[in-house]
């Protein structure tokens, strides 16, 4: 069996795992914001995403007449992942010759629940995993044929990863050190390479010029070179440097464990702490990990080197450079009371390097059980798809009352807004449904709901007050604090005989006050 077969072969079998568990519509938390900024053609949260959005919308206008909205864009990250591991997959066979193993090991990595779960709702992580793979199999082609436009075509591929997604670039160290192993004494078209990832990279100007028709998601509203820098450093989240450590190495090393316990047995025990029936799940496809890369490294140690490179790049490198603090479910007991901890679970950061260990657990899967006879080799395949049993209860988005949850929510508020109401909300979960309801499906488009914690950002109050009149133009240049400011609004809207509703959320702070 080639290569190509067996990608395909992997990527067909996970895009039927993806679609089982496919969510229906939109979900919570940025997949509401995402679908409304591609169907406007908008600018979602800063660095924005442009590609992304770009690609999203043209793949929806392709597929939505079929599908639906929602449903076509979920599709995208199904896939855009199966894909990408089925890449790893034809990778795995080139570099070892044993098409049972790069098998197992494509089927186990796309399994790997947080990978699974960014597969089945519209996130941009999937599309990212997906360059990634593109970027190591450019270099891989480059690597074997010596060819310069393999070269150039990996510079314009880096070029496009970071207008897509900050993510896709993990991959990069190992792409080029893949690349250019082969290239000693040999002329390097360095220059090339640059301009087209110059060409590349460029797709984020369409922001510079999208924001300037203020679409209906604008978020940082990139319309001035100044605010356009902002968008894409993200100066909005204050981006943290290296050092100081927002939380010490050992907790965020240990959160990565944490989040590896996650990956095969999740639906055993989908809770954050060490389960009994979980952990030594995990424990056994670590021991699968382990001794297939033990097997890659004797085999063919050159791309066992790409591969761990790969590894530590998408797991510690990670730890390294985005500093977090500590997840919800994570450090207590370790850290002060007070200590802040992340908005959400970030598992889907780590993606890439579960995807290397899933590769290599099944590696290991299948080489063990061929020790006892060549013929068991394919026990390893059973055990490489097990998981998809094991995960399957916690990454169903397609199915029970959370399948339509966010939805739900989002007309149950608009329902029961009054006529040109102004609803205040205090997060995503309660602001991004909204957006998707409105913009995506033209519900109750009259009310205008308003993001307390973006009263912060100048460029959010100057869209109140563009839009909707509910701020004077001397509380947009400068910032009062909250209470003036939502009292302003509020006091506007009464001129304008726009009732105010103050929702009850889980995650809300204070009402605002000064709006009876």
């Amino acid at each position: 069996m080639n290569s190509s077969r067996v990608g395909v072969a992997v990527a067909v079998g996970l895009l039927l795992a993806y679609v089982t568990t496919l969510a229906p519509g939109v979900t919570y938390w940025d997949a509401g914001e995402f679908l409304s900024a591609i169907k406007t053609l908008g600018i979602p949260h800063p660095p924005g995403t442009p590609l992304y959005i770009l690609a999203g919308n043209v793949w929806a206008k392709s597929f939505a007449p079929i599908f639906g909205f929602a449903y076509s864009v979920n599709l995208l990250s199904a896939v855009s992942t199966a894909v990408a591991c089925g890449i790893f997959a034809a990778l795995m066979l080139r570099w070892t010759r044993e098409p049972v193993v790069a098998i197992a090991g494509g089927l186990l990595a796309g399994l790997m629940s947080s990978v699974w779960l960014n597969a089945n709702e519209t996130e941009v992580y999937a599309p990212s995993l997906l360059m990634s793979a593109l970027l190591i199999y450019a270099a891989h082609r480059a690597n074997q044929t010596k060819e310069a436009r393999w070269l150039v075509l990996l510079g314009y591929l880096i070029g496009l990863a970071w207008s897509l997604q900050l993510s896709a670039l993990v991959a990069a160290p190992a792409a080029v050190f893949l690349a250019f192993q082969s290239w000693r004494g040999r002329r390097i078209p360095i220059v090339s390479m640059m301009i087209v990832a110059v060409v590349g990279a460029s797709a984020v100007l369409f922001m510079l010029v999208r924001a300037r028709h203020d679409p209906g998601v604008n978020q940082g509203d990139p319309a001035a070179w100044s605010s356009f820098v902002d968008v894409i450093t993200r100066k909005q989240y204050q981006p943290v440097s290296i050092l100081p450590r927002q939380a010490p190495w050992y907790i965020q090393v240990g959160n990565l464990v944490e989040y590896a316990d996650w990956q095969f047995a999740f639906g055993l025990h989908p809770e954050p702490p060490p389960s009994w029936i979980r952990t030594p799940v995990t424990m056994i496809y670590a021991a699968f990990g382990v001794f297939g890369s033990m097997w890659h490294r004797r085999v063919h140690k050159p791309s066992w080197r790409v591969l761990m490179l790969l590894f530590v790049c998408g797991t510690l490198g990670v730890v390294a450079y985005l500093n977090m603090k500590a997840s919800p479910s994570y450090g207590h007991g370790f850290l002060a009371e007070n200590a802040k901890h992340e908005a959400r679970e970030r598992d889907y950061f780590f993606a890439l390097g579960f995807v290397c260990w899933g590769l290599w657990a099944g590696a290991g899967a299948v080489t063990a059980f061929a020790k006892a006879g060549r013929r068991f080799r394919y026990a390893g395949v059973v055990v490489a798809i097990f998981p998809f049993f094991l995960n399957f209860r916690a990454t169903d988005r397609a199915h029970g009352a959370d399948a339509h949850a966010a939805r739900d929510s989002a007309l149950k508020s608009l329902s029961s807004a009054p006529k040109n109401g102004v609803v205040f909300a205090y997060g995503d979960n309660d602001t991004y449904p909204v957006w998707y309801a409105q913009k995506v499906e033209g519900v109750r488009t009259d009310v205008t709901t308003i993001t307390v914690p973006l009263l912060g950002a100048s460029w959010y109050r100057a869209e109140l007050a563009r839009r909707h009149g509910l701020l004077d133009a001397d509380k947009v240049g400068h910032w009062r604090g909250y209470d003036e400011t939502l009292a302003t609004v509020c006091r506007n809207a009464r001129e304008r005989g726009r009732p105010v509703v103050a929702k009850e959320v889980r995650e809300r702070p204070k009402p605002p006050r000064n709006c009876n």
